[in-house]
């Protein structure tokens, strides 16, 4: 499977050559499979020239996803034309289409990219054409999962599985390869990720890992609590391991808010508790390290604080959490690990 490759999805044989071209469209607005929905006939155009330059259209699906669900009277037409017959008489309905005295507007230039592609090419792609349509776009891999994963973590075990795909593919992407994912080697994957926190009871990160760059323009912009862990001689790797927790946790607490996953005030409570557990930690760094010196005591502070492990929710956290909030509590100055922070960064 490829994203965004050689269409929006594609699925590719082992040997390399395409099975399947899937665009995916939205129909929040408008009717993409309208009679004269710009949006259907570049999708036509784009295959028909991809026909032109090498996929053989009488091997390959053609499939156009649309949620929620919405169609056409032609759409439906061209879905059910599966002989050569129904084909050509879809085609001419097609060519009924177009208005050759305004190639410019509309729809008409895509039609033209279409119908240029000739008769023989159209006609294949008519009959292995097909829409699938669907209210809700998680519902069929709920379907898919709900034989093996219990009903109150199912949509969390959904957004894992197309986070892992999508993380898969931009992983290829950055090396500069090719972005499809084996779908053997995505089922083993998955399979490994259910057995890991379905049985321990874990939430679920669905945040993925920020890239170089998104981290560099965060220590680039020195928020607090960049600032915070700088005045403590912080090194390079352990700079970048906190912004990157920083970000992900940020995203985790949004999407987990967003979707219910945890009560908001959840979080309010897992503040109290770490900011409980920095002054107890802080006040043994000063009693067992008043001989070293401030920096050093910051930095132990900091490896303290973010090695604790604690449930939100009674739930096991993903490793990056705990370390993130801490710096979330950090960039708004409720804690901080220079024993002087206060001073060193006054309240503005």
């Amino acid at each position: 499977m490829s994203l965004e490759y050689a269409d929006d999805v594609a699925i590719h044989a082992a040997d390399g050559k395409l099975v399947i071209l899937e665009q995916a469209k939205s129909s929040l607005s408008g009717n993409p499979a309208s009679d004269r929905s710009e949006q259907l006939w570049k999708t036509f155009a784009n295959w028909a020239e991809g026909c032109e330059e090498g996929i053989d259209p009488s091997t390959t699906a053609f499939v156009i996803y649309i949620t929620p669900a919405k169609t056409g009277d032609l759409v439906l037409a061209l879905n059910a034309a599966v002989s050569i017959e129904d084909a050509s008489a879809a085609l001419t309905r097609v060519k009924a289409l177009l208005n050759r005295n305004k190639p410019e507007v509309g729809c008409n230039p895509f039609l033209i990219k279409f119908l240029s592609a000739g008769d023989s090419v159209c006609t294949q792609i008519i009959r292995h054409f097909t829409i699938v349509t669907e209210q809700d776009p998680i519902e069929s891999l709920r379907q898919q999962l709900r034989s093996v994963i219990s009903g109150d973590l199912l949509d969390d075990f959904c957004s894992a599985a197309i986070g892992i795909a999508r993380e898969h593919a931009d992983e290829l992407i950055r090396q500069g390869q090719t972005a499809i994912v084996s779908a053997s080697d995505f089922r083993k994957q998955f399979h490994a990720f259910v057995r890991k926190y379905d049985l321990l009871g874990l939430l679920i990160s669905t945040a993925t890992k920020p890239t170089k760059e998104a981290i560099r323009a965060i220590v680039d912009t020195a928020p607090m609590f960049v600032r915070q862990l700088e005045a403590v001689d912080a090194t390079q790797d352990l700079l970048v391991t906190a912004v990157s927790d920083y970000l992900r946790t940020i995203s985790d607490k949004v999407t987990w808010a967003d979707e219910c996953v945890v009560v908001a005030n959840s979080f309010d409570e897992l503040d109290s508790q770490l900011e409980r557990q920095h002054t107890i930690s802080r006040d043994e760094i000063e009693d067992l390290m008043s001989s070293k010196s401030e920096a050093t005591r910051g930095r132990a502070l900091y490896r303290k604080c973010t090695a604790i492990q604690l449930p939100l929710e009674g739930r096991s956290l993903p490793s990056h959490f705990i370390a993130g909030a801490y710096n979330c509590l950090a960039d708004c100055r409720r804690l901080g690990w220079h024993p002087h922070y206060q001073t060193l960064f006054p309240d503005n």
